[in-house]
């Protein structure tokens, strides 16, 4: 079941995708119907033929809508205004784009920012839990209750048979704790 899932997404991925292309290559409306304005033409004639010419096919972004034609009755300087608004035009939505394009950027950094601090915190709680577990093994006694007194007299220099009559061990283990006492001497 989970294999025909993944088969599904996939082929809805390459229809996505080949009607993308599709779509890229559609004649668009606004190259196809001649526009009224009178140096529009020769302007988009002229970056055409600019970006044949460095080999690079992009009309397919001048997908931005087209101002209406002004009134030709109007004088010539009000058209100079006009053609300034034409290439302005382009130039805010080309900024519109770039703000989008900076706002997703700039929300795709604050998610990992709340990512990484997600991780942090979880790392600073595994932190405290070692850290109360080492404080935890450094409270418990490092040696056993019954021979701590033996270890005290082993270090005074006493022998193995003074220090089993002392503290009511055996003999064996007095020894032991005397072998011990030498040895932690010896490191120190």
């Amino acid at each position: 079941m989970r294999e025909a899932l993944w088969l599904g997404g996939f082929v809805l991925a390459c229809y996505a995708t080949w009607q993308f292309f599709r779509a890229l290559r559609a004649p668009h409306p606004s190259a196809s119907a001649p526009q009224a304005v009178p140096g529009r033409e020769a302007t988009r004639a002229d970056t055409s033929a600019d970006a044949n010419a460095d080999g690079v096919e992009d009309a397919f972004l001048d997908y931005a809508p087209l101002p209406a034609p002004q009134p030709s009755s109007a004088p010539a300087a009000p058209q100079s205004a006009a053609a300034g608004r034409e290439n302005a035009q382009p130039d805010v939505f080309q900024l519109e784009l770039d703000n989008s394009r900076l706002r997703q950027a700039l929300q795709a950094q604050r998610d990992l920012v709340a990512l990484q601090q997600g991780e942090i915190d979880r790392l600073v709680q595994d932190i405290t839990v070692l850290q109360d577990e080492l404080d935890r093994l450094r409270e418990q006694p490092t040696a056993s209750p019954e021979y701590s007194e033996a270890m005290v007299l082993a270090g005074q220099g006493l022998n193995a048979e003074m220090i089993a009559s002392r503290c009511g061990i055996t003999l064996a283990e007095a020894e032991l704790v005397l072998s011990l006492a030498r040895r932690g001497e010896g490191s120190a």
